[in-house]
């Protein structure tokens, strides 16, 4: 069913296509943050300064950037604004602060895939659309499981269990294919929130959720059925070496 139409507007607002390029996101809360993790970043340990750095450098892309207010407006710059939250500033972040990291990577896929999922469930949409505060809510529960997820599969005693290492890849892969093929093939929009969004872009409602959905698969779920794939591949390796022996 299609969520509810909302008069509120998004956080980072709304942009078009001839305006998008001047619509920056000067929140002080957010520019304090990123500017709390610079300086957490200078006074750290200077091996990982430039995995911090990279990130606070993508946090100033995600919401500080044009970035931001088109992926109130698009469905489908929205998939590839949590897409490089997923899967460059959580593993950008956890290899910045390495001693981050409690439990194993496959309790933190599921939390990840269900931090993921919840976005594209109408109700909940419409609640970070709605409020600065469920935006933030979602985002950062995305974002922090998604750190642990990779914190954890980064760890070392996590490197010595590759159908660990192998399995939880292949769970979030399995998620971002159905969530992806729900988006590209459903018959109608799913988020009446972009009914009247993407015509600033001029493309229409459907088109923009089909390309979330293609999105959603090229750069999300391609990339971690590789990863699970080049670790099944050694477990093989494994397998048959030791069958050898």
């Amino acid at each position: 069913m299609v969520s509810g139409a909302s008069l509120a507007e998004p956080y980072c607002g709304l942009s078009s296509a001839d305006r998008w390029l001047t619509s920056w996101n000067l929140d002080p809360v957010v520019l304090g943050a990123i500017g709390v993790a610079l300086v957490l970043t200078m006074r750290g340990d200077p091996r990982l300064r430039r995995q911090r750095l990279a990130g606070c450098g993508l946090m100033g892309l995600l919401w500080v950037s044009p970035l931001c207010a088109a992926s109130a407006s698009l469905l489908s710059v929205r998939m590839a604004h949590h897409m490089i939250t997923m899967l460059l500033l959580a593993p950008a972040l956890a290899l910045g602060w390495p001693k981050v990291r409690i439990g194993d990577p496959i309790g933190w896929a599921v939390l990840a895939a269900l931090a993921l999922t919840a976005w594209f469930v109408p109700a909940a949409y419409s609640f970070a659309w709605d409020w600065t505060a469920g935006y933030w809510l979602l985002q950062l529960a995305m974002l922090g499981t998604a750190w642990q997820f990779w914190a954890t599969w980064f760890d070392p005693a996590t490197q010595t269990k590759p159908l660990v290492m192998t399995a939880a890849p292949a769970l979030l892969a399995m998620v971002m294919g159905f969530v992806g093929a729900l988006l590209t093939f459903a018959p109608r929009p799913l988020f009446a929130e972009h009914i009247f969004t993407t015509v600033l872009f001029d493309v229409s409602p459907l088109w923009d959720q089909q390309l979330a959905g293609l999105v959603m698969w090229t750069t999300g779920m391609v990339p971690m059925v590789l990863l699970a794939f080049v670790h099944l591949r050694s477990v093989a390796i494994a397998s048959a070496a030791g069958a050898r022996g």
